[in-house]
């Protein structure tokens, strides 16, 4: 897993289903075992992302 930061959202057609994508910039902050080659920008299915939002715990609903 690595942390990134989300520059653009979009939608596109996979197998007749719209899917949402991600295009995210890699921070640098790995918790894998190898580091990452490059920091380019890179498009994922928002089906792989957890947001993080720094000042809130897990689980608060205040």
């Amino acid at each position: 897993m690595a942390d990134a930061i989300v520059d653009k959202v979009t939608t596109r057609l996979v197998d007749g289903r719209l899917r949402a994508m991600l295009r995210v910039k890699p921070t640098g902050v790995e918790s894998g075992f190898t580091k990452r080659r490059s920091l380019r920008k890179e498009w994922i299915a928002a089906e792989h992302v957890r947001l993080v939002i720094p000042g809130v715990a897990a689980g608060d609903r205040n």
